[in-house]
């Protein structure tokens, strides 16, 4: 058999101004057809010719009487690098004034991941650790998939409400971005003639599958001299990509990202990634802080990451005591980051925080990133009480220390510990429920008995409603998902921080770590989702039950190691609850 070697890909010797008369020309009769058109934009090369396109389009469209509706839409994980999110954020401005200037709208959005799912709020509550390589990277899709899914159904449904055709979702996808790439497309029928279906059923468009980098440059050229209508100058994207490899100039800087291993950083196929970011080691910030003086702002975020890096394999920065039962014992072995490491982490960040507001108010604008606004501080507060891994309200004592005692939490440059195997697991005997041994069990999770005492038979006592399980609990209001609202917070930070901090400096009785937890539920600053009612009672109730044995906050691990016992200790019930754990240490041990 013979075998056909495409040398030469469709549209490879063809102008680019045909390619781009082509592809408005598709986008135009798109127009026609009634279909509003999204743009799923990242601030990339490809995505801002896509817009390009999409918006030239949409001017020849108004200009002959129609009118066109686009939506512009992109991410923000609030890690990314500072420079992309002012980039996207100055993009989508000048896609409105570019569609107000020539008589058509262009609705922009920036999806955010919920509260709870953020980088901030997971890794510091002590819930979960950054996505590392080789383990389970959930990052990508918590941060931009889900948020960009949900942001753009929602803009779906306003669509559809208004009567108008099935929108049409614009991608920056190219068929020559590599072997991997393009087999991909080719599976998912990706056309630059024709809408089809992805498989979340929506239509979607590849405008510029068959632009070769070369015409991508030379569009982004096109459009930002005015030879053909443009919405930007595009000088900010050049920057972005010549900066980021430490070069002057952005055709370069993108021939030596394509020609490097690090031309995709993770999973998530982000140029310019996350500042946190843990599955690659991406340089892109540290080759803008080396190349130009303007980015210095931005050497502790980087720092940041390189201590989450380098401290990977420090088993003595993990969390040992394990969160579930079975036949009576619990697991002893690094997991989350332990309580002391998620404090040093939240001290450095608040740091990194004040250090660029400083820099800021000295230069005159705003700040470039937070990375612990208000909202974030009390998720963290709350959740850290409400899983015993800080006493009540530490944070709030961490910011007093910052921002008005003048104590300062400098991120420090640590050598790289090596590489090692999770050590071996040993199992701690605690009874069959973590009430088993509280005097008054009932008490123990999401109720107040001091609280409840003193508001009997008044306006203020707390409404009571039952768990799925027949538990009494706080009858708190729920939404679709858990959040803060913003005005109680403000409020409490006004008018009750006081006695936060005093409770802090005091400190509470064994037992009582989620005193914080509850205080905000009293208050009304948090709101959960239907299912965290229960669910956070029964993490209240196992807290408290470890917070009594001293397993939360601080204990001692030669200790704790030497009352648990080893698998092959353990009853055989046990053994067989527990086997999947010793199963998976074996692999553990055979990859190291």
């Amino acid at each position: 058999m013979t075998q056909t070697i495409d040398l030469f890909p469709q549209g490879a010797f063809e102008p680019v101004e045909k390619k781009i008369d082509r592809a408005v020309a598709v986008v135009v009769g798109l127009f026609r057809a009634g279909h509003p058109l999204f743009l799923a934009f990242s601030g990339g090369k490809d995505s801002s010719v896509v817009a390009a396109i999409v918006l030239h389009a949409a001017l020849e469209y108004r200009a002959a009487g129609g009118r066109p509706v686009v939506f512009a839409t992109t991410g923000d994980t609030l890690v990314e690098s500072p420079e992309v999110t002012q980039h996207f954020a100055q993009e989508l401005r000048r896609m409105r004034a570019f569609g107000k200037a020539h008589g058509f709208s262009v609705t922009t959005g920036i999806a955010r991941p919920g509260l709870s799912a953020t980088f901030q709020v997971k890794v510091l509550s002590g819930r979960a650790l950054p996505s590392f390589p080789g383990a389970h990277g959930d990052c990508s899709t918590d941060l931009k998939i889900l948020p960009q899914r949900a942001l753009r159904r929602r803009l779906f449904r306003d669509v559809a409400e208004r009567g108008m055709a099935e929108p049409v979702t614009c991608l920056g996808t190219r068929y020559d971005e590599g072997d991997r790439r393009a087999a991909k497309m080719k599976a998912r029928g990706e056309s630059d003639q024709v809408p089809v279906r992805n498989r979340d059923g929506e239509l979607v468009l590849s405008p510029i599958a068959h632009f070769g980098v070369d015409d991508v440059w030379e569009a982004i050229a096109l459009y930002s001299s005015g030879q053909l209508p443009g919405y930007s100058d595009f000088e900010e994207t050049k920057r972005l990509y010549a900066h980021s490899v430490g070069t002057s100039c952005a055709v370069v800087a993108d021939a030596i990202l394509a020609g490097s291993s690090g031309r995709r950083q993770g999973k998530c196929g982000a140029r310019l990634g996350c500042h946190v970011c843990q599955m690659a080691e991406d340089k892109s910030l540290a080759n803008m802080i080396a190349y130009d003086e303007r980015y210095a702002y931005a050497s502790g975020l980087h720092k940041l990451n390189q201590f989450i890096r380098s401290t990977r394999f420090d088993w003595s920065r993990r969390h040992w005591i394990g969160r579930t039962i079975r036949e009576g014992y619990i697991k002893i072995q690094p997991d989350t980051y332990s309580p002391s490491m998620l404090r040093e982490l939240f001290r450095y960040m608040l740091q990194i925080d004040f250090d660029e507001q400083a820099r800021a108010a000295r230069a005159g604008e705003r700040p470039r990133f937070e990375m612990l606004p208000l909202e974030m501080i009390v998720a963290i507060d709350a959740l850290q009480s409400l899983n015993g891994v800080a006493k009540p309200f530490a944070c709030w004592a961490d910011r007093r220390d910052v921002f008005e005692r003048g104590i300062r939490f400098d991120v420090p440059a640590v050598e790289p510990v090596a590489m090692s195997a999770v050590p071996a697991p040993r199992f701690l005997f605690v009874g069959n429920s973590w009430d088993e041994k509280a005097p008054s069990a009932e008490w123990t999770g999401m109720r107040d008995p001091f609280l409840e005492a003193m508001t009997a038979d008044s306006p203020c006592a707390p409404d009571l409603a039952r768990t799925g399980a027949g538990r009494v609990i706080w009858d708190m209001p729920t939404e679709q998902q858990f959040s803060v609202d913003i005005e109680s917070a403000t409020l409490l930070q006004d008018f009750e921080l006081a006695g936060m901090l005093a409770m802090h400096d005091r400190g509470v009785e064994p037992g009582q770590v989620t005193a914080g937890y509850r205080w905000y539920l009293q208050y009304g600053v948090l709101t959960l989702s239907h299912a965290q009612r229960a669910e956070h009672d029964a993490v209240c109730r196992r807290t408290a039950f470890k917070d009594r044995l001293g397993l939360t906050l601080e204990y001692d691990l030669g200790q704790l190691r030497s009352l648990a016992v080893e698998y092959a200790e353990l009853p055989k019930g046990a053994q067989l609850a527990w086997s999947y754990a010793a199963a998976y240490q074996e692999d553990l041990l055979f990859a190291a």
